[in-house]
């Protein structure tokens, strides 16, 4: 027969094991925001120049 699990010792490790990843989280905010920023913005940009080509695309067929 197994023996019931230990809610008090599981809650105690799930603790223990997340306020680590949260502090280490919190800690690199600014640059995980940084890199977020300067992705969007490379998207952003990825997606203006696909427009630009297909509408010069378009423009070239009349």
């Amino acid at each position: 027969m197994r023996a019931p699990i230990d809610l008090d010792y599981v809650s105690k490790a799930i603790v223990g094991i997340a306020s680590p990843v949260v502090g280490l989280i919190t800690s690199f905010q600014e640059q995980v925001e940084w890199h977020l920023r300067v992705a969007s913005l490379l998207v952003g940009l990825a997606v203006g120049i696909m427009s630009l080509v297909s509408m010069a695309r378009k423009l070239r067929r009349k």
